[in-house]
């Protein structure tokens, strides 16, 4: 099972920071302790249309979240989703 959907269908920007039943660390699948949101610098380049802009909600846990390489390995984790990789954890 994935614990990373860019799409939440019907989502409004004010949802995107509460928690869902569904929610799990991006890195690890443990349960999450916060809430991120990605914003690329160059939305075309994962996946939006031009002109618009992408937000990728994911969720991490109290110990990842303090990890010095986390960043890296959320942007991995994303892309490969959107590439079809099915990356399910970075560890």
């Amino acid at each position: 099972m994935s614990t990373f959907s860019p799409f939440l269908p019907n989502m409004k920007p004010e949802a995107l920071t509460e928690k869902l039943p569904s929610d799990h660390c991006l890195i690890c699948g443990a349960a999450p302790a916060i809430i991120g949101i990605f914003t690329p610098e160059d939305p075309t380049a994962w996946g939006a249309k031009n002109g618009k802009t992408r937000l990728i909600r994911y969720c991490l846990c109290d110990k990842c979240h303090g990890r010095q390489e986390t960043l890296e390995n959320v942007e991995k984790i994303i892309r490969a989703e959107l590439a079809g990789g099915g990356v399910t954890h970075a560890e």
